[in-house]
């Protein structure tokens, strides 16, 4: 582990990525993830060997007895104690022997038992489709979707321990209800989504002449999301994390899902109305705002356009969101029917 990973134990790291972290132990891991950019990436590393476990997959999942045995071993070399007398090593190697193989063995049959049940008790599926228009519907788990026009959304009637999972095609908002035993997973096809409880949007394009997906697209709202692909012959998985305010992108082609920057500020206006702005340049945000509310803005200091803003607006009107720019900026606003001007003076560059 690297200089800035040692000052914290990974057995606490765990309890923050399972949900168990108090308010203490958040504000720990949040003072540790801004010491450097890589404790991000052993986070990201941890949560994504904690998610890929038992190697993730549409039902029916087969089990992987040798991965399985390996896995095990690894982890306990890890734990490898000094080294025992000679008698004291024989006892151990056979215990080990025996606990490696009854496990393997316990994984085998939870596998079969898992797909004789999936066998003989088929899942009632309903599936919902948007049409021309957009759709909102709850889900079994309580669980908010939005569907966009002409997306289609797959899901069964009830959620069964261990994971909710539903099939996807189109474009959907979706406000998670958290459940840290049941992970909730969009399957699109090839690439998949992965989540605890959490808000964001998930988008698929087709490969061209064809139902399946060749890209999909997911941009986050609120919490963690792990957008991750599995590799049909091996079963490995290949995934990113993302956080609050980014987005990444998985193509037909790609080995492994990329973060591709941070979100637009109306990626998800059309599904909640919302415009989310984080250090955007008012020449940006006044560009959204004529084009989501048909108004016209014009300023007197070309320098008003440098200004910088951060703020997040739902289902507010023009005339409120271009207020509170005027009174972020010390501006002054001028408003003639759909017309709005401000005057003052902007910002300069090098302060942004």
């Amino acid at each position: 582990m690297n200089q800035n990973q040692k000052d914290i134990d990974e057995n606490l790291l765990l309890q923050y990525l399972l949900g168990n972290a108090d308010e203490e132990l958040r504000f720990k891991v949040g003072e540790w993830l801004s010491a450097g950019s890589r404790n991000r990436m052993h986070l990201d590393r941890l949560e994504s060997l904690w998610l890929e476990t038992g190697k993730l997959s549409p039902v029916p999942v087969s089990v992987d007895v040798e991965a399985a045995w390996l896995r095990m071993t690894e982890r306990l070399a890890l734990q490898e104690p000094a080294k025992p007398g000679p008698a004291e090593k024989s006892s151990r190697m056979i215990s080990a022997r025996y606990l490696l193989g009854a496990a393997a063995m316990v994984i085998l049959l939870v596998g079969i038992y898992s797909l004789y049940r999936y066998i003989i008790s088929p899942v009632q599926q309903t599936e919902i489709s948007s049409g021309s228009e957009i759709f909102h519907n709850t889900l079994p788990d309580g669980s908010m979707v939005i569907l966009n026009t002409h997306s289609k959304l797959i899901f069964p009637e009830e959620f069964k321990k261990g994971k909710r999972l539903v099939t996807f095609a189109g474009e959907a908002y979706f406000e998670v209800k958290h459940d840290k035993s049941k992970p909730f997973i969009v399957n699109t096809g090839i690439a998949a989504v992965r989540v605890l409880g959490t808000s964001f949007r998930v988008k698929t394009q087709p490969k061209s002449g064809t139902n399946i997906a060749g890209e999909v697209e997911v941009s986050v709202t609120e919490g963690r999301v792990m957008l991750f692909v599995v590799d049909e012959r091996s079963g490995d998985t290949a995934s990113v994390i993302l956080a609050a305010g980014e987005s990444g992108i998985w193509k037909s082609g790609m080995v492994t899902p990329i973060r591709n920057g941070s979100t637009a500020p109306d990626v998800h206006y059309w599904a909640n109305h919302l415009l989310e702005f984080r250090g955007n340049a008012l020449s940006e945000v006044f560009q959204l705002l004529e084009k989501h509310y048909s108004v016209k803005i014009t300023v007197g200091d070309p320098k008003v356009m440098d200004c910088r803003l951060t703020a997040s607006f739902m289902n507010e009107p023009a005339d409120r969101i271009l207020a509170v720019i005027a009174g972020s900026f010390g501006l002054g606003l001028e408003v003639r029917g759909q017309n709005y001007h401000f005057t003052g003076h902007g910002c300069s560059r090098k302060n942004d």
